[in-house]
């Protein structure tokens, strides 16, 4: 019971103590001193700022797109097969060679290896020659493709 009442007393003395202390009056700052900033150095930071934004937001310019395929470079191939892998495209071709005097190519055109014969320049001298190697690859046809170099 002692030590209740003591703890009471002193419960009291320190809120006593606390309620009691003298408080500044209002619009009074303790070891406080305003800012102050010059002007010049105001005017810098805004200037640097400035040229942080105009840094950031400078446009890239964009390379012109590619000028599209020539026209001219269209041709009419023979197509003699089509394959997944190379290893057929490259026995079609090589059995080729001999039997045909054109250039032969294999494109690769998703998900085929096409093994095509000639640079026909119209679609009727690719038809003519077609007509040859019908008895050879009777699957043949004839289609438009882009020249490569």
């Amino acid at each position: 019971m002692k030590k209740m009442a003591l703890l009471l007393i002193l419960l009291l003395a320190l809120a006593l103590n606390f309620s009691c202390a003298k408080k500044p009056p209002p619009g009074d700052f303790i070891d406080e001193e305003p800012i102050i900033i010059e002007e010049e150095e105001e005017m810098e930071a805004i200037e640097e700022y400035e040229e942080m934004v105009e840094e950031d937001t400078m446009t890239v310019e964009t390379p012109p797109p590619p000028p599209p395929p020539p026209t001219s470079g269209k041709v009419f191939r023979v197509q003699i097969g089509a394959f997944y892998g190379t290893d057929g495209a490259n026995k079609r071709k090589a059995r080729s060679v001999s039997l045909f005097n054109k250039p032969i190519y294999i494109e690769y055109i998703a998900p085929y290896y096409k093994v095509r014969v000639g640079d026909f320049t119209s679609k009727a001298e690719a038809e003519s020659f077609k007509a040859k190697v019908v008895r050879y690859y009777g699957d043949a046809f004839v289609t438009e493709t882009t020249k490569t170099p």
